[in-house]
């Protein structure tokens, strides 16, 4: 008991001993500039002139590829209706639903 009250009671010293105050380097130079890799050693001049430039993943002009219907390759489905009747999903009759959510309780019942 008598060491928990001490220890209340004293100072709290850090285990991190700090170096000194903190001081911002004068030579710091915060001014825009391309990165080291970039395809380009300039900055772009408007927005616009970066998005005719900018690569993603999708045309950034107004063209639109037209694309037509999309069918699935041989062996590939698209719906598990179009499987053969033993993929489908198994059909729940209202007493195994019943049971299910019963927990087992309504089997016995």
């Amino acid at each position: 008991m008598h060491t928990t009250v001490a220890l209340r009671y004293a100072r709290r010293a850090p285990l991190i001993q700090f170096l000194g105050k903190r001081t911002v380097p004068t030579g710091l130079d915060h001014s825009p500039r391309p990165h080291p890799e970039a395809p380009r050693a300039s900055l772009p001049t408007s927005f616009a002139q970066y998005r005719e430039r900018a690569q993603q993943h999708g045309p950034l002009s107004g063209y639109h590829a037209v694309t037509g219907g999309v069918a699935p390759r041989e062996g590939e489905f698209f719906d598990r209706k179009e499987l053969p009747q033993r993929f489908w999903r198994l059909q729940f009759s209202q007493e195994e639903m019943e049971v299910i959510e019963s927990g087992g309780a309504a089997a016995f019942a």
